[in-house]
């Protein structure tokens, strides 16, 4: 468990250095949630083209937002993760049939939807539930996933694109082909 929790709380102050803050809770919780979303249908894509690289980097990305998700919310990564191959959840009837991923990604969009548009205060009880589980189901399919090596590999990919910090001139003039190496590495 110490291990797991050294290598997350790394990697959420790693994902910080590289996230643009938008000024506003709301603002930053959504693109957090979009993103939580957007990285699965590019992993889901890399499954399909049968190109691993890319997969763990979608994985690695994924986990990005929730590092990130966590850093808005001023939540610790790691131990609200604590060591995702532990997990054992008695899922719902309806979460055995559904992707883990796309059920709880959907509860924390609701969660942030409500919270932007209704004024609904967070429920950091659910927003938790959710980021332990989606890193569980992204983690839980891929036996290969190894955390210390596939987000080592991510940070040096956004190291490479954000030498000094994000900038939209950089995250929109990427060099897909030195990223790729760093993850091929």
């Amino acid at each position: 468990r110490k291990l797991y929790m050294e290598i997350f709380r790394k990697y959420q102050l790693d994902a910080k250095r590289t996230c643009v803050d938008l000024g506003d809770l709301k603002l930053n919780l959504s693109h957090m949630v979009l993103g939580i979303i957007s990285e699965n249908e590019e992993y889901l894509k890399a499954i399909v083209e049968n190109d691993m690289v890319n997969a763990k980097e979608e994985q690695a990305d994924m986990l990005w937002y929730l590092a990130n998700y966590c850093n808005f919310r001023n939540f610790n990564f790691d131990e609200i993760v604590g060591n995702p191959y532990s997990m054992d959840y008695d899922l719902e009837n309806f979460e055995e049939k559904v992707s883990v991923y796309e059920v709880f990604s959907s509860r924390l969009a609701d969660c942030v939807k409500k919270f932007i548009a209704y004024g609904k205060p967070l429920n950091e009880e659910l927003e938790k539930k959710c980021i332990k589980l989606l890193v569980w189901s992204i983690t839980i399919e891929d036996t290969a996933f190894d955390f210390n090596t596939d987000l080592e590999k991510n940070v040096n990919k956004l190291r490479q694109r954000f030498p000094e910090k994000f900038t939209r001139e950089k995250a929109l003039n990427r060099d897909l082909n030195a990223e790729r190496k760093i993850l091929e590495s």
